[in-house]
């Protein structure tokens, strides 16, 4: 099936962590990992954005890297207008970020992005960001975690399985992040989900698969290694 297809996708998509608004919990972040994708008519489309300004890259007072400001190199590049992120669309990808929609989020979600293996619709990579309410520098490895393993819980109620709630700790454009493996059966999807944090920016990076999961996994390390994102969502 085409992107431009109206057919539906099940996307392995949209945590938000305790931290982020909408989300009831004792830190104020992220919202849930499973929704109704649709890849609307048209969703092919030119990557979007340019190379940024200057970078600042310093280190916050509770001693994590941080960042001010972009500074995107020119290319094939994903970079919302008022984003606080950008990344090079990976090789075979196609930049379906107007045609693919998500519902059943939890949180105050504020900037979504995508990216599909040419020609399949579930097969893709949804990078989402969230604004938190508080400055996520100052609290703890285990906390973050915690919240992160509490929602984690609420999806398996909802048909989700995991590998582990024990995250893989992964370093996001110099950020603290924590990955998961997660499995949704009746839809025979996977993905790999991470999440960093930086400042007052939650960002989410959804790589889920069906049927190219090589494509999908190669393309996720390359939204990974090229991804910078701000301290402010």
């Amino acid at each position: 099936m085409r992107l431009t297809s109206r057919g539906r996708v099940r996307a392995l998509a949209l945590l938000c962590t305790a931290l982020a608004g909408g989300c009831t919990t004792t830190v104020d972040g992220t919202g849930t990992i499973a929704a109704d994708s649709t890849v609307r008519p048209g969703g092919g489309g030119a990557p979007s954005g340019s190379a940024a300004a200057s970078e600042t890259e310093t280190t916050s007072p509770s001693g994590q890297p941080t960042r001010e400001s972009l500074a995107c190199p020119a290319g094939k590049l994903i970079k919302p207008s008022g984003a606080p992120y950008c990344f090079t669309v990976p090789g075979g990808f196609t930049d379906v970020s107007k045609s693919v929609t998500v519902g059943a989020t939890i949180g105050s979600e504020r900037f979504r992005s995508a990216v599909a293996v040419n020609r399949r619709d579930r097969d893709l990579i949804i990078v989402t960001t969230y604004e938190l309410r508080l400055d996520s520098d100052p609290i703890a490895d285990a906390v973050l975690e915690r919240e992160l393993q509490g929602v984690l819980g609420q999806l398996s109620k909802r048909g989700f399985s995991f590998d582990s709630t024990t995250a893989k700790r992964v370093s996001v454009d110099g950020a603290r992040g924590f990955g998961y493996h997660a499995t949704e059966p009746r839809n025979r999807l996977q993905a790999d989900v991470y999440f960093a944090f930086r400042g007052r920016t939650e960002l989410e990076v959804n790589c889920q698969w069906r049927d190219a999961p090589g494509d999908v996994r190669r393309g996720c390390q390359s939204v990974l290694s090229s991804m910078q994102f701000t301290t402010v969502g």
